[in-house]
């Protein structure tokens, strides 16, 4: 078995693996939750079972296989950037890409007042409040008016 899935090109590999899923959806989306739960816990024994008769270079095998399958799948995730800084299309919307989109800056820090990502690490931008930098003093004239955007050189 191993032998022929090792042969398959992916188009023979995806075939196979939508009619696995086909095969399996319709009695799984039957099952009572008593009886999913039962299923996933006899699973969740068979594994275990299996990875405790594993001697240790079975699983440095093992875990060698996971970790280059995680690898591939993370890598194949990101193929559609590649190159694209090279590429780069002003037409192209990047920060609506489901894969790109890391969310608004709403979360604010409750010790600093800093705008932070949603699932940024709290406290992380001051060291939970133990970093406290002065209040920041407006620039000078030169810099203040080109950054405002109301003179001719500052609109570009």
């Amino acid at each position: 078995m191993a032998a022929t899935r090792a042969a398959e090109d992916s188009e023979d590999t995806r075939t196979r693996l939508d009619g696995q899923r086909a095969r399996q959806a319709a009695p799984r989306a039957a099952e009572s939750p008593e009886q999913r739960q039962g299923r996933r816990e006899e699973d969740r024994a068979t594994h275990a079972a299996t990875r405790g008769a594993e001697d240790p270079i079975q699983r440095r095998t093992r875990s060698e296989d996971q970790r280059r399958r995680q690898a591939a799948s993370r890598a194949a995730q990101w193929t559609f950037m590649e190159g694209e800084a090279f590429r780069y299309d002003p037409a192209n919307n990047y920060d609506s890409h489901p894969q790109l989109y890391i969310g608004q800056m709403s979360d604010v820090c409750p010790y600093c007042n800093a705008l932070k990502w949603h699932a940024e690490t709290r406290g992380m931008c001051c060291s939970g409040g133990k970093v406290k930098l002065s209040e920041l003093q407006p620039p000078p004239e030169p810099l203040k008016s080109l950054m405002s955007g109301t003179t001719p050189e500052s609109k570009h």
